[in-house]
């Protein structure tokens, strides 16, 4: 057992309100411990001047983070802080702890309050960027300090030009080389796009070493210099082998020898031997053979001073010693020309990429007029937070390292005004193949005296950090670099009372699957992908959260790549799980839906070209049957018909675009509906519309319908990974367990986590590695420096455990099995098995060389109390219901044949998830959105409105969906019956704020709701009339959901119903729906039972008028019929009739049901009956439509 010694560096537990907020400081936090809540506390200290010596405005706040999305959640969660604080200080106290901190430290509250306003108006224009983002903003508004072009144009995707410089390359080469010559680099590289592959993921790096370097080396020189050898060496071979002479006898030399035999074997030598005769005569050097003729290494293998010698084997060696590395030399040139070529090309047609901007912005500081340059940035923003700094590279901290910490001495009252935290967490550096550099953040650390940490994890369970602290502080280097990156242990924010249980057992925080017999990697990924889908079926089956059901939606499988995820969702599949993948690198282009619409556009460009019409016909997006399509060959009408119906899709397609086809072809076809009535369905159909954005936008810059058509064409040959645009886009994933790789999981939570292939070990196939000083540096032979390749290789994939490990809430399930590589165990090269083996022991480092599966995890549990492992060799995965109480007899199947059933049924089309919404709109829009998920739920009113008029009342507050919302939320949350204005006053304080409403609205609202709570609501004349204000909450429901299914309904007989029996169905429309079944799902604002009756309340919010009269009426039915809310109503009183007859003994419908009330909250006042309309549907009425739903009409 090898022994290994380190030493941790330990960091202060950071106070966000007493850290120093001038200078540099690093911050790290670990998963989970409030990273973006404290920048946001510091954000607040910099605005109120807390810690310097004045208050910054946003503008002067520089916040840097790595994508779009990073940046938009930090915007909106430090606009909610701001929020937050600033209300504090309106009312002097605040339950958040940190907030309660500020009101102490800032004793001029008035002051805070108008600071704390202002920031909140100038959010959208606060200096928060992506590094891109803030590069391009300091290029265009330097532009004559950094030399920037005014002209120049900025482009998300520059693939185009990088293949075109490549084959600009291939063509210069290869044309240019000898015969012999282009054939050795086909032999190597067989097409560009070959070469392509290998060179692209190092384009981006430009501050690389490369080793060897080639970039002088004349490849047509060598190789004709090296031509001239091989000729030589196959004349002096030739005469040799031709030779009588004993001495010229190259195998009896060797045999007669002290050479090691077992390695010059008599099956071996022969073997050699006849490769070297071929070469004598003209085959291409064999090397590997060659070499075993080579002088020096018959010296080496010589056991005694018996040694071989010729002068043939002299100039053997010397012919491998010069033997160009061709594909080491191409790979070299291809990638520097190509860097060349692109940057050619973009200057020439004033184009920037987004490497581009940092690489201008970097060689801008450090040009002649960089001091100048960097000088005006730091007016601009004295303050920096970035943001992900451990996903950070050389080029860009260089930039920041300019502008903050290199400032000259002359300008120390500059610098120390100025300020820059650093805040990352490097256990989470995870994305190398984006440029990442966990290199660079462990120079910048060993550079920064000040070191903060972030102590409490505030996402996981108790149990879950405990598991996680016990199972990564074992490991004297956890993460490799032991001193760099060390493992603190970090406390749990959250209590044990939330806990995962299984059949009533508690489930331990981690949970290892073990299973020792040896399996390769094939066979580990099938047998784990078994195990983990019958496991997630027992949880979904007998899982709980705090007495809540385990659902799909609290459920993640974490897997590296697609193969892994594709071997999960079939065995979910197969226990009929639907699941939905998610990955960083997945591109439309790539999928099925990208190659029919190729085979479709063709068709409706050509609809006279009977072979393009049969193809697109035959198509997944049809959905012909094979009988359907034979039917068309015999139907020379029906063909006619067809070719007619493509020429109105070219038509469309001419006047109004590619977009307006393939809308047109999914309405009128009906594609979402048929689609949406399969497991895939939703995933197809996010693709297609996807699709057809990106269609309509490449439209506008080509000329012709057979230009987009190649456009795509070329696009599914060599699809690009970078462009935002081209990411595929999630389908609806509410009822599926969510498949999501390591890399896209960063930054998110689930209740439970499931790493079935944590084993899984593949060697890395990089060129890059770090020296001791962490340069980079490219191995462009390959293979030379691999023992320190796969050691960063081991590095990243221990942190991408930590990360997969981490997003688990309650548990985490990890995959253990004796993978093995050509017959040797290799699970200890893993992530996961370098941490059970290298362990602390006594104080001292051991490495358990060789140990098992069994024993590693025995010694693991001996020192954890949140972990546990089960055996799952001893489980029938295939059968079992994991979680199930064992049953009381089992029934013998032996000899039965089992075989797989066909699905004879027809599946009905019309089937669905519908609601009053989209069954009420007009007919020529709602099957095609309603089937397409594009718009269910339509606001009633136009958008945030604010009113004109100075007054303040509740006709003058805003009008649309977002105030409707906001009155809703006001109802939904107080105590009717404890509703004083001080309560209300305090909802609203909250309320106002976080809906984007000033508070100078809080009086008169908080007047508003109190009066509205007191307004009489009259029924039936013989039920006595209330109030809201005498409903206590052990009387009402709000949001009461309900699901209602219905068999085959058409609009004809809903409509005759209504008008036999509802007065405002009768002066209304006809309602226009396909005919439908399925589900009828809806939400009821608030249900109430007064004297034992039970009555419907609806809140609307809609604008009718400006005075109390104009609520009243005519005014109100016409509101009614206008937006078809009798028909509402008649469902939701249907609905509640169905409940109260399932629930209620002795229910009669004529003594439980009180009626419907629809409150227009705007007309509501006291001592009228303005904003308040009644109803009870008739019995009769409800009767007849609950047959109709039942199918008995």
């Amino acid at each position: 057992m090898s022994q290994v010694k380190a030493e941790v560096n330990e960091a202060q537990i950071l106070d966000p309100i007493s850290m120093p907020l001038t200078g540099e400081a690093l911050i790290e936090a670990s998963a989970g411990t409030g990273k973006t809540y404290t920048l946001a506390a510091l954000y607040l200290r910099l605005l109120l001047g807390l810690g310097r010596e004045s208050a910054l405005e946003v503008g002067q706040i520089l916040v840097v983070t790595f994508t779009e999305a990073a940046t938009a959640e930090l915007r909106e969660r430090i606009r909610k802080r701001i929020q937050e604080a600033r209300v504090a200080f309106i009312l002097g106290d605040s339950d958040d702890p940190f907030i309660k901190q500020l009101l102490a430290l800032h004793t001029d509250h008035a002051r805070a309050v108008l600071d704390l306003e202002f920031a909140a108006s100038e959010m959208d224009q606060a200096a928060i960027f992506t590094i891109h983002g803030f590069c391009q903003r300091m290029l265009k508004q330097h532009a004559f300090e950094s030399g920037t072009n005014f002209n120049a144009q900025l482009i998300s995707d520059d693939s185009d030009i990088i293949r075109q410089g490549l084959l600009d390359f291939w063509r210069n080469t290869l044309y240019q080389a000898p015969v012999s010559l282009a054939n050795e680099i086909l032999s190597v590289y067989a097409t560009p796009e070959k070469l392509f592959s290998q060179i692209r993921g190092y384009l981006g790096l430009a501050q690389l070493q490369l080793s060897p370097d080639y970039s002088d080396f004349d490849l047509k020189s060598a190789w004709d210099e090296f031509e001239i050898r091989q000729l030589q060496l196959r004349e002096a071979l030739a005469k040799v082998l031709a030779s009588d002479e004993p001495c010229d006898d190259l195998q009896g030399l060797i045999q007669s020898s002290s050479v090691d035999k077992r390695s010059y074997s008599k099956r071996n030598l022969p073997t050699w031997f006849a490769k070297l005769v071929a070469f004598s005569q003209g085959e291409k050097a064999p090397f590997k053979e060659l070499l075993k003729f080579s002088q020096q290494q018959l010296i080496d293998k010589a056991k005694t001073d018996d040694i071989p010698r010729h002068q043939i084997f002299v100039e053997i060696e010397g012919f491998c010693a010069a033997q160009i590395e061709t594909k080491a030399v191409v790979f070299c040139r291809a990638l520097i020309a190509v860097r060349q070529n692109m940057q050619l090309e973009k200057d020439k047609q004033q184009l920037l990429s987004f490497d581009d901007l940092l690489q201008k912005l970097a060689a801008a500081l450090a040009g002649s007029s960089g001091e100048m340059l960097a000088k005006a940035i730091r007016l601009q923003y004295p303050f920096a937070l970035i943001d992900e700094f451990q996903d950070t590279d050389t080029l860009q901290y260089s930039i920041f390292s300019t502008l903050y910490s290199h400032v000259k001495v002359e300008q120390e009252a500059e610098a120390e005004q100025l300020g820059l935290l650093m805040i990352g967490d490097p256990k989470q550096s995870i994305y190398a193949f984006r440029g990442a550099d966990i290199f660079t953040y462990i120079k910048a650390r060993r550079q920064q005296s000040n070191h903060y940490t972030l102590a409490t994890n505030w996402r996981s369970s108790a149990a879950m950090v405990n598991a996680t602290n016990q199972l990564f502080s074992r490991s004297p280097a956890a993460f490799i670099y032991a001193e760099d990156i060390p493992f603190q242990k970090v406390a749990a924010g959250k209590s044990n009372h939330s806990r995962l249980t299984v059949a009533g057992q508690t489930v331990s925080a981690i949970t290892f699957w073990q299973a020792d017999t040896p399996l390769n990697s094939d066979q580990y990924l099938q047998n784990f992908a078994t195990t983990c889908a019958a496991q997630i079926d027992g949880m979904l089956r007998h899982g709980e959260i705090s007495g809540h059901p385990v659902t799909p939606a609290n459920i993640a499988v974490l897997v590296r790549d697609r193969k892994e995820a594709a071997l999960v969702q079939k065995a979910l599949l197969q226990l009929q799980i639907d699941s939905v993948f998610m990955s960083n690198r997945d591109n439309i282009y790539t999928v099925n839906v990208a190659r029919e619409l190729q085979y479709i556009l063709k068709a409706v460009n050509e609809p006279s070209n009977e072979r393009a019409l049969r193809t697109a016909l035959a198509t997944e997006i049809f959905q012909l049957s094979a009988l359907e399509l034979y039917a068309l060959n015999q139907d020379e009408l029906a063909w006619e018909a067809l070719v007619e119906e493509f020429l109105s899709f070219r038509d469309i397609w001419w006047r109004s675009g590619v977009l307006a086809m393939l809308q047109a072809l999914l309405q009128q076809r009906q594609f979402a509906q048929r689609w949406l009535s399969h497991a895939e369905g939703e995933r197809r159909l996010t693709d297609y519309l996807h699709l057809a954005e990106l269609l309509q936008q490449a439209s506008a810059e080509l000329e012709s319908n057979e230009a987009l058509i190649r456009f795509l064409q070329d696009r599914r040959a060599q699809p690009s990974g970078q462009s935002q645009e081209q990411q595929l886009r999630l389908d609806s994933d509410r009822t599926r367990i969510t498949v999501i790789t390591i890399h896209k999981s960063k930054g998110l939570e689930y209740d439970l986590v499931y790493l079935p292939f944590a084993c899984r070990y593949r060697t890395s196939t990089s060129k890059l590695y770090h020296d001791d000083a962490g340069v980079a540096i490219l191995d462009t032979r390959g293979g030379e420096q691999q023992d320190q390749v796969n050691k960063e290789q081991l590095a990243e994939d221990l942190r991408l455990l930590y990360v997969a490990i981490t997003r688990a809430v309650q548990g985490c399930f990890i995959g253990m099995a004796n993978v093995t590589l050509r017959n040797k165990s290799v699970w200890q090269k893993s992530a996961i098995g370098y941490l059970l083996t290298l362990i602390k022991e006594g104080g001292e480092s051991v490495w358990l060389e060789g140990i098992s599966i069994s024993e590693a995890l025995s010694k693991l549990l001996e020192q954890s109390t949140d972990i546990a492992v089960v055996n799952v060799e001893q489980i029938d995965l295939a059968q079992a219901d994991l979680f199930a109480e064992p049953a009381a007899e089992t029934s013998s199947h032996s000899g039965a044949v089992l075989a797989v059933r066909k699905f004879k049924r027809r599946l009905d089309l019309n089937w669905r998830l519908t609601s009053y919404s989209a069954l009420s709109k007009d007919a020529q829009h709602a099957p095609a959105l309603e089937s397409a998920k594009l718009d269910l739920e339509v606001a009633d009113e136009v958008e945030n409105v604010e009113s004109g008029s100075d007054e303040m009342s509740i006709f003058t507050f805003a009008k649309g969906a977002v105030a409707g919302t906001f009155l809703h939320s006001i109802y939904e949350e107080i105590d009717f019956t404890r509703a004083d204005t001080q309560q209300i006053e305090e909802v609203l304080t909250q309320r106002l704020p976080l809906s984007g409403y000033d508070l100078v609205w809080l009086p008169c609202l908080t007047d508003f709701v109190h009066q509205s709570l007191q307004v009489k609501l009259a029924a039936e004349p013989a039920a006595a009339s209330f109030s809201l204000s005498q409903i206590d909450n052990s009387n009402r429901l709000v949001e009461m959901e309900f699901v209602m299914p219905f068999k085959s309904i058409q609009a004809v007989q809903v409509n005759q119903l209504l008008r036999e029996h509802d007065l405002l169905a009768k002066r209304a429309g006809d309602l226009v729906f396909n005919k439908v079944s399925g589900m009828l799902k809806g939400f009821i604002d608030l249900t109430v039972r007064v004297d034992n009756r039970y009555y419907v309340i609806d809140y609307k919010s809609n604008y009718l008028g400006d005075s109390a009269s104009d609520y009243q009426g005519e005014a109100l039915e016409a509101a009614m019929i206008d937006h078809r809310y009798d028909f509402q109503y008649v469902l939701y009183t249907l609905a509640l009739h169905r409940l109260l007859r399932s629930r209620l003994a002795s229910y009669d419908y004529d003594t439980h049901i009180g009626g419907v009330f629809y409150l227009f909250l705007r007309g509501l006042e006291i001592g009228s009956d303005s904003g308040v309309f009644f109803t009870k549907v008739s019995r009769e009425l409800i009767d007849k439509l609950d047959n109709l739903f039942e199918g008995e009409a």
